[in-house]
């Protein structure tokens, strides 16, 4: 599977939709991952820590694949984690 992470938009947004981490463990298992240049900035990880983990750093997300910004889950997501989670 392709995977897209983005760098987010929103001024007071500085989460990021998988961490290094997460980067690693999906390209482990035969993903391909793209981070948006920066992407990590606000939560403190840098574009090297995502290469690292696997990641190829793309310059902007108009030639990437479908990117999952970090936003507030919806309601499904919701009833779904706070089930898997116990």
């Amino acid at each position: 599977m392709l995977v897209g992470i983005p760098k987010e938009i929103k001024k007071s947004e500085f989460r990021v939709a998988a961490i290094p981490a997460g980067v690693k463990t999906l390209c482990e298992t035969g993903h391909k991952v793209f981070v948006e240049r920066r992407a990590g900035e606000g939560s403190g990880f840098s574009d090297e820590e995502f290469k690292k983990a696997g990641a190829e750093i793309i310059k902007d997300k108009k030639n990437s694949p479908p990117c999952y910004p970090e936003d507030a889950p919806g309601y499904e997501e919701r009833v779904c984690n706070s089930r898997c989670s116990s």
